[in-house]
């Protein structure tokens, strides 16, 4: 049955979609200048105004980022610490949540006190560093990875996830023989689908996205991961910026500019994430509401 209307409501619904549109725009835009930027010959780049096409498409800022070998051992890294970091920091955290939502549990209040207070207080900068020093975890990938391996945050989204679950499908599952191990991994774990996608989201975009402990931890050249690399390809690009961008571009015979390196080193890191995003974001949502919503 159609639905008549009033005036008020046709003007409100299309005031509504044109604020939508501009805030669709303002997100697109400035992703897809950059994507032309990524391909525009120096002349191009160096124009003011907006960038929504390129009429010489060049593939030359996407060849300097990846002249040598250098950058690949590092997506290899960046690889490894992702992948190594998010499992191990989702199976953690899942394993720690679970008991913390149990009544049960001898001193749960102690201990989830304990897990609160690390998000208002933490280390510091140098007893950190020179804990994995002591550690004789720099130059490892663990310098990377064990560190953060545990978020205070994430635990209370997981076990508030937790509570609701019914207590009567781990008493139906006790009944039947089940012991704890069994019911977390066969029956609580794959229950808790839509909170797991959501922490692995979050664990996986700031595994891949994080530089500043690569930079304290790691000096050997062989473990470098992909944002080092590209910060130091981008210290390279900016040094001509000294004179002009283009004189210098062409008396080098390339076709690149800071701006153009910078816009292509946004692709190079984006992409793998925004791969990655579809296939988790039907499950955030309804994770982090879910998660939230009952403390």
């Amino acid at each position: 049955m159609r639905v008549h209307k009033s005036f008020a409501e046709q003007l409100f619904n299309i005031g509504n979609i044109a604020v939508m549109c501009l805030v669709c725009m303002t997100i697109i835009y400035p992703f897809w200048q950059q994507v032309v930027l990524s391909f525009s010959r120096p002349e191009d780049a160096q124009l003011i105004g907006l960038h929504l096409y390129t009429t010489h498409p060049t593939l030359d800022s996407f060849r300097r980022i990846f002249m040598g070998s250098t950058i690949y051992k590092a997506y290899y890294w960046t690889i490894v610490r992702t992948v190594l970091g998010t499992i191990l920091t989702v199976g953690v955290t899942t394993m720690m949540a679970y008991p913390l939502a149990k009544v049960y549990l001898l001193g749960r209040k102690f201990w989830m006190w304990i897990v609160v207070f690390t998000m208002f207080f933490s280390g510091g900068l140098v007893p950190t560093y020179l804990l994995v020093k002591n550690l004789h975890l720099t130059n490892t990938i663990w310098s990377l990875v064990l560190p953060g391996l545990v978020s205070a945050w994430n635990i209370i989204i997981i076990r508030n996830f937790y509570y609701s679950i019914p207590d009567e499908l781990e008493e139906s599952a006790r009944m039947d023989g089940a012991h704890d191990m069994y019911i977390f991994v066969r029956i609580i774990f794959p229950l808790s689908a839509p909170v797991i996608a959501t922490v692995t989201l979050w664990t996986l975009v700031g595994n891949w996205n994080a530089w500043f402990d690569a930079l304290m931890y790691i000096t050997n050249n062989k473990i470098k991961v992909l944002q080092i690399v590209l910060r130091e390809v981008l210290n390279d690009a900016n040094q001509m910026s000294g004179a002009n961008p283009s004189d210098v571009a062409e008396l080098a015979g390339q076709q690149y500019t800071p701006e153009s390196i910078k816009a292509a080193i946004l692709m190079v890191v984006i992409l793998p994430i925004v791969c990655v995003y579809p296939f988790l974001q039907k499950y955030f949502v309804k994770g982090i509401m879910v998660g939230a919503v009952k403390g």
